[in-house]
Formats: C-alpha cells, structure tokens, sequence
C-alpha cells in the first residue's frame, strides 16, 4: 500500500542516449529515479535521427511507470512534471502527434545547403547545430511528408504535447533555432519566414520555460501512471538543466558537460533571468549564438559518444565483465587507461566523429587517431579519447576568446564527469580548476524547476544551498599540465594540418 502523502515533484531529462526520472520531495531527497538507454539511427553518412515516438514519449513513459511502480509513491502526490530534452531538433508530426518522419538531430549536416544559404541570405553565423536549416531542407527535400507535416517538436516539447496536448516551445530553446525568432520579443521574423516559405500556422507558441501550459489528461495519465490533472510546465533543453544542475546559475559561469556530446555553455545573462523572461539579445550574425543564453565555444559532438562507439566497437570483454560483475565497462577502461602515461605516447585523438561545431564550423571533419605506433594499446586509445575533450576545452576557449575567456567558475557535469581520472585530465590540460557536484543530473534539476513554476520556490537559491552536495573542487597538478603542454601543442599543429582535408570542394 502507498504509504506517502508528501507533496513531490517529477524532472525527466530525454538524452541522446536515454531517458533518466526522478521523483524528488521538497526538501530535495530523492524518492525515486530510473534510466532507460536508447539509441540514435544513422541513416547516411552525417544523418543522425531519434524514433521521435519510442525516445521521446515511450521510454519517457517507461521510466515513470518503473519510479511509481518501485517506490512507494503515489501519482497523486506528484504536484508537477518538468522535463527537459535534447536540443534543437526537428521531429515533424501530424497534428495528433504521430510522426511523418524521423526526428532530425541536433548533431544531423545533412543541410549544409540550405544552412549556407541562410547564413548568406540573412548574413548570419548558423551552424549545423540550429533547427531551422533542418527544417527547410525537409520542406525542400521530403515534400510527401511535409504535406502531412502540422507541427515540428524538440524532445521535452513533443513529451509536454503528449503528456496535455499543448503546442509550445519555451525562450531559452527557441534561440537555437536560428533565423525565424526575434528573442527580446518571443515573437516569429513573419518576413524571414516569407522568404523561407515557412508557414506560420506550423509554428508553436512561444513561453518562458517556468510556465505552466497545462494538465495530464486522461489518455496520458493511463500510458504514464500519473494522475490525471498533474500540472504540466513548459519545459527547456538539456544544456539548461545540466547547468542549473551543477550549480551554474550567474553570467559567465559554465559547466563542462561530458555528455554524449561534450559542450561548455558560458552563460551570458543569469539564469534566473532567463527561466522567466525572453532572452534581451537580437540575434545580428556578430558571432554564433548571439541571440542565445550561451556561448558555445567549446563543442564536440562525439565526447561521450567517442567512448561509446569504443565500448561497443572494442569493449566485447569489459562488456561481459559488467554483464556478470555489475562494474561497468567504462570504469574498466578507465584503468586500462591510467597505465597509459599522460599524451599517449604520442597518440593524439580529433575527435570530430559527427563534424566539428566549435570554435570553427566544419560539418565535413571527421575523427583521426594520430602517432599511432605498434606498440600503442587499447590503453593509449582510451586514454587518447579522454585527452581529447580536455584539448578541445582549451582550443576553443583560446579561439573563442582571443583576449582572455571570461570564465568565472567550471563545473564538471555530465555522466563522464563521474569519472576522476577523466576530470582530472582535462583539469590539468585546461589549467582551469573544475568543481564536481556528485548529484548534478538534469532530471534533478527539472524536479526543483517543476517546483518553482507552481511556486514551492521563489528562486534558485535553496537549489543550490540544499539540493546540491558540496561541490569536490578539481587543482590541476603542475607536473602533469607541464607535460600536457607538449600534447597541446601536437593537438593544435595536427588539428590546423587537418583542416584543408577536411573541406569539400
């Protein structure tokens, strides 16, 4: 018998490579929490796409069902869900929601064309990473289903369109669109969308990610085990919950996210700011990202997934080993890779499996291990793998940032940011000391978020007084970043070698 009656709160955080719940009381303990893996389809070389219904509304629903199911809880005492998702994508649907096609991933280059166009036309600075070059070419490429095409949703806004049927998207997502949205106003460029023929009717309403857009109706409550009548909050992306879940929450405080894509958002006005008010910045084309929260001037869309692909590639033992032992495969790699000495004996990994996005664009990039010697082992790949984020950090803060990066504070967040050797590298690559909060998960984040939208919180302040666990702070060691110099060096000189190859004509 469900023995609970205080009030909770759900967070559920959509990844690239999985769905993770919790349920959290008030006070900050968590009562409940569940992950279920999924996976990316990579229909072409540089395509990468989600099953928008499986990752982005069942496996959610699934992970609800396995926390109510495993706890004590009862739906009736979850106050408000807030998710949060990977971003920005495309997953265009009908209107009752059923795709017409797959979800079209921030990580997808398949539109380069029309991201070219774009930028010349409107004299802007997009990358592959923005939305709406995806959803010109799909309006361009797959007409048939375009045709069917009523709306177009981000992971955490088709959950939200699930869960009560509203069509929304929130302010700090939207201005990784790119192009069509005015940001001091969340209002729709009517004449961009003119020239792009983009109808208006497709286009959702625009709300701060604290609102409250509506209630869990009845179908919902019966594929998901809440409550009917569970409020339901707008909702953002994962870069914002990841940050607020490390404790970043002021200008020009950043995490280091070790995800499957490994990004450092700096942070350009605070975060309290932005969960309730349009960002105050007209995107002008100055530089990337100009009418965003963030800065992106590191970013690497196969950190994590490098790892991954290694695991699944090469990791045939360490697998079976978790499978009997429960230790994971990827803490088994990390002591294989602490008998390789720091840079690898001259092995230096590019990491740019998926192309490169920051601090220069280069969709056509491609991942190189090189100095690889016969006497190089499993041990250096690792190893090399994990070095890579750290020289990717330092490149594109010292790219980004000509005159010096503005950084106040660095967090470690991110499943790779469990591991100590990992943060410890890139602590001594960078030169820059990292914290490391051990419950820095999105879906805690989104949790505390639920909360403040129906007002248990008035800011972010018990957050990160009371949610979060102190902070393990990160030095990097001299000996070691005076040896990462020379490794530095070899990344910069290879990566600059690189670049001409990796250019199509």
């Amino acid at each position: 018998m469900k023995s609970h009656t205080e009030d909770l709160l759900l967070g559920i955080d959509i990844g690239t490579q999985g769905v993770k719940g919790a349920i959290v009381s008030l006070d900050g303990r968590t009562i409940a929490e569940a992950f279920l893996e999924h996976s990316c389809n990579y229909p072409k070389a540089g395509w990468a796409e989600h099953d928008i219904k499986k990752n982005w509304w069942q496996n959610p629903c699934w992970v609800i069902r396995k926390m109510l199911a495993e706890s004590e809880v009862s739906p009736a005492q979850i106050r408000a869900v807030f998710p949060s998702g990977l971003h920005p994508n495309f997953g265009p649907t009908d209107s009752n929601g059923e795709p017409v096609y797959g979800a079209i991933l921030y990580s997808d280059n398949r539109a380069v064309e029309e991201l070219n166009e774009i930028n010349q036309r409107f004299h802007l600075k997009l990358t592959s990473e923005e939305m709406t070059p995806k959803l010109v070419w799909f309006l361009r490429n797959e007409k048939q289903a375009a045709s069917r095409m009523k709306r177009f949703f981000d992971a955490a806004q088709y959950f939200v369109f699930k869960l009560c049927g509203e069509y929304v998207t929130d302010t700090i997502s939207v201005g990784g669109w790119g192009a069509i949205h005015h940001s001091p106003t969340a209002s729709w460029k009517t004449d961009v969308c003119e020239q792009l023929d983009i109808n208006l009717d497709l286009l959702p309403k625009v709300v701060p990610p604290l609102t409250v857009v509506g209630e869990v109706h009845a179908h919902a409550a019966e594929e998901t085990g809440l409550s009917k009548g569970t409020l339901v909050v707008a909702g953002t992306n994962d870069v914002t919950a990841s940050t607020i879940s490390g404790g970043a929450t002021k200008t020009s405080e950043a995490i280091a996210y070790y995800g499957t894509a490994g990004l450092l958002p700096v942070m350009k006005i605070d975060m309290e700011i932005a969960l309730r008010q349009p960002y105050p910045y007209e995107e002008k084309g100055l530089r990337p990202q100009d009418g965003y929260l963030y800065d992106y001037p590191a970013y690497c869309l196969t950190t994590g997934d490098s790892l991954r692909w290694f695991r699944d590639e090469f990791g045939y033992e360490q697998r079976l080993i978790e499978a009997q032992s429960g230790i994971s495969a990827y803490a088994q790699f990390d002591q294989l890779a602490e008998n390789a000495p720091p840079t690898c004996d001259g092995l230096t990994f590019i990491p740019h499996m998926l192309g490169q996005r920051s601090p220069h664009f280069n969709p056509h990039a491609s991942g190189a291990f090189i100095g690889l010697r016969r006497s190089h082992t499993r041990s250096h790949l690792f190893r090399s793998l994990l070095e890579a984020w750290g020289y990717m950090i330092r490149f594109g803060l010292e790219k980004y940032y000509p005159d010096g990066h503005p950084l106040k504070r660095l967090i470690a967040t991110g499943g790779g940011a469990r591991s100590q050797l990992w943060r410890q590298i890139v602590t001594d690559i960078t030169q820059i000391p990292q914290e490391y909060a051990p419950n820095a998960e999105g879906c805690i984040a989104d949790a505390y978020l639920a909360g403040m939208a129906i007002g248990c919180f008035d800011n972010l302040e018990i957050f990160v007084k009371n949610w979060l666990h102190p902070n393990e702070m990160i030095l990097p060691q001299p000996e070691q970043s005076e040896i990462y110099e020379k490794g530095y060096a070899r990344f910069v000189k290879v990566h600059e070698l690189l670049e001409p190859i990796f250019h199509q004509d």
